[in-house]
């Protein structure tokens, strides 16, 4: 993991993340993008306590989103504190291997233990997500501990596994909100446990039904969740440690109107302090989290669709690991009395995770459903070794399959982010499928200095997807508009019409995610035609003489914005007329336009440019009008 991911920049959540942790324990300061819980945020962010890191000073807007990261990090040592994090953050991998390890020896028996384990240790997407400072892997490690742990106190019940449960449980919940969804599982096992295996009184209480003695556990483990939610965020409601009214709290929870009962719960447990009032925020957010448009097998869907999860699992998995799946059912462990306990221990929560993940909108990456891969592992390789026992020919497939699923991820070293399996045509090609975290997420900014050293004779050009200023990394290229952008710390300058030389485009970008399909896309030619370089596995090189029109138009659009802020209205009018002689069918011009002359005092001039807005929305580029729509009304209501 630290020899791969030393190779690459900083992804795009890492620094906003970062300063969050270290604003945690050095501050208590919740309210720094409360968004999500600060295990993972606090673990990474450890390392920071003995290099003592610069807090600049900055506004609180700028500190509460990915400018403040920015600031911080780049403010200081920022490889050392990079990589030093990283280091940190490799505990919930190691922990989760080792978690895979025991909970297959204890269910299955040792043979399948070492094969949990070799797949646990060459699986691509622990390799590429596990030392990043986000909550993902962090999450699978707890939710998995936790099912474990259970498991362990079913079999076996007493205090101190009761206790550890409840820890565990609680670590699940301050890792990440959708941790919730452990309680639904814990339910469900537990009714497995009943379903399955023998009544066994409780040596506690002997008395009592079984059913009654599960209740209780887990009313018992949810207590202790709640004590250990509490002790993360200081035993205390407010955000900040000068403390903080919950009136912000209750306003906000009105974006989670589509959910009356989670907002009629959350707002009172705001007004009679329940839970921490940072949780409570980070639940409304990711509650209220809108769709994204979504990338998948080269097509761009408005909304989230179901089968992006379980196609994205076929993609970014390895061909011998999903083949030890597909023959997992023939090992008939459901069927066996047993292991069928142990097999649906381990189907149940996997298979639950999966189908929530399925409804949701936001489809922007295999990490969101990383928590069912440890549960798979182990039925995976307890099917393998069952098999592989039967006889001598499924002994050698078993084997292959094995020895395939290793063979690939070497294979794919060092680039193990736009990791895909030899089906989809490995690293190099997954841009083709998919974006974001799947692919590209500003990863590759050194790749990108290494073949600019070795071809500095010809100007070149980028469109960077990445919260990271490239001109950190020395790269000499002209920037064009992208949608992170906004991150860097300064100004876009123009770009022409007409650019030549070296083309250099992210693949997130290139898709078109982030923009729209077809003519919406001013990076569409690239997506269309044939690098002649893959850097990293996401930044495709191209080499020519392009026209750019909407790229240009965009650019002016950046600069405009910039000339409006400083109250030159003339100057910045000029340059968006000129990006509408450009791409006279943008949206993005249009209500450009309308900003910079309500900023001038033109209302008139404002809501005529609004309207063409709304018409080109509605009418030329129907793809745009989720992301569009709501925010030109919003402007022609004011």
């Amino acid at each position: 993991m630290l020899l791969s991911v030393r190779q690459e920049s900083q992804t795009c959540d890492e620094a906003y993340n970062l300063f969050a942790g270290y604003e945690y324990l050095t501050a208590g300061d919740f309210s720094i993008s409360p968004a999500y819980p600060p295990l993972t945020r606090e673990v990474g962010a450890l390392p920071l306590l003995a290099l003592r890191p610069i807090v600049s000073p900055m506004p609180n807007g700028e500190a509460g989103d990915f400018r403040g990261g920015r600031v911080f990090v780049y403010a200081n040592r920022a490889e050392q504190m990079l990589f030093d994090t990283r280091a940190a953050m490799t505990v919930f991998p190691l922990l989760m291997a080792l978690l895979i390890f025991l909970a297959a020896r204890e269910m299955f028996g040792p043979g399948p233990a070492m094969l949990a384990l070799l797949l646990a240790a060459f699986e691509p997407n622990f390799l590429a997500h596990g030392p990043l400072l986000t909550n993902d892997v962090g999450l699978a490690t707890c939710l998995f501990a936790a099912a474990y742990a259970f498991w362990r106190y079913v079999r076996k019940p007493g205090l101190w596994r009761l206790g550890i449960c409840g820890i565990a449980c609680g670590l699940t919940l301050v890792s990440k909100h959708s941790g919730l969804i452990l309680f639904p599982i814990l339910v469900l096992l537990a009714v497995v446990e009943l379903a399955t295996a023998p009544a066994a009184p409780s040596d506690l209480q002997p008395a009592q039904p079984r059913a009654l003695q599960l209740a209780v556990a887990l009313a018992v483990m949810a207590a202790i969740s709640f004590v250990v939610l509490w002790s993360f965020y200081g035993l205390r409601y407010a955000d900040q440690p000068k403390g903080a009214g919950f009136a912000p709290l209750l306003a906000s929870v009105g974006s989670i109107a589509h959910s009356p009962l989670m907002a009629f719960s959350i707002a009172h447990a705001a007004r009679f302090h329940l839970l921490p009032q940072a949780f409570l925020e980070g639940l409304v957010f990711f509650l209220a989290t809108e769709s994204r448009p979504t990338y998948l097998l080269g097509t761009r869907y408005l909304h989230g669709v179901w089968f992006y999860f379980p196609t994205v699992l076929v993609i970014k998995c390895t061909l011998g690991f999903l083949l030890l799946l597909a023959l997992a059912p023939f090992a008939r462990l459901v069927r066996s009395r047993e292991s069928r306990r142990e097999a649906l221990w381990m189907l149940v929560p996997a298979a639950i995770y999966l189908a929530a993940s399925m409804t949701s909108n936001l489809n922007i990456g295999v990490r969101h459903v990383l928590p069912i891969f440890p549960f798979l592992v182990v039925w995976a390789a307890a099917g393998a070794w069952k098999l592989a026992k039967s006889s001598r020919p499924a002994l050698v497939a078993v084997a292959a399959l094995l020895l395939l699923h290793v063979a690939s991820s070497l294979r794919a070293y060092p680039d193990y982010l736009p990791y895909s399996n030899e089906l989809w045509g490995g690293p190099s090609q997954t841009y083709r499928l998919l974006t974001d975290s799947n692919v590209d997420w500003g990863q590759s900014l050194p790749a990108v200095k290494r073949y600019l050293a070795g071809h500095s004779s010809e100007p070149c050009w980028m469109a960077y997807f990445g919260s990271v200023d490239p001109a950190y990394f020395g790269i000499p290229c002209g920037l064009m508009p992208v949608e992170t952008a906004i991150i860097w710390g300064h100004s876009l300058g123009e770009v022409p019409p007409t650019i030549e030389g070296t083309v250099l485009v992210s693949a997130t970008e290139m898709s078109g995610q982030s923009w729209g399909p077809d003519d919406l896309n001013p990076y569409e030619q690239f997506r269309l035609a044939r690098p002649s370089e893959n850097l990293g596995g996401s930044i495709l090189v191209y080499h020519g003489k392009f026209d750019v029109p909407l790229a240009s138009a965009l650019s002016r659009i950046y600069v405009a914005m910039a000339l409006s802020g400083r109250g030159e209205f003339n100057s910045a009018l000029a340059e968006l007329h000129a990006a509408e002689n450009l791409a006279p069918q943008s949206v993005d011009v249009q209500f450009a336009l309308g900003r910079v002359f309500k900023a001038a005092g033109r209302a008139e001039d404002s809501r005529q440019a609004f309207e063409n807005a709304l018409r080109l929305a509605t009418t030329v580029h129907p793809e745009s009008q989720l992301d569009w729509i709501p925010l030109i009304r919003s402007e022609l209501a004011k």
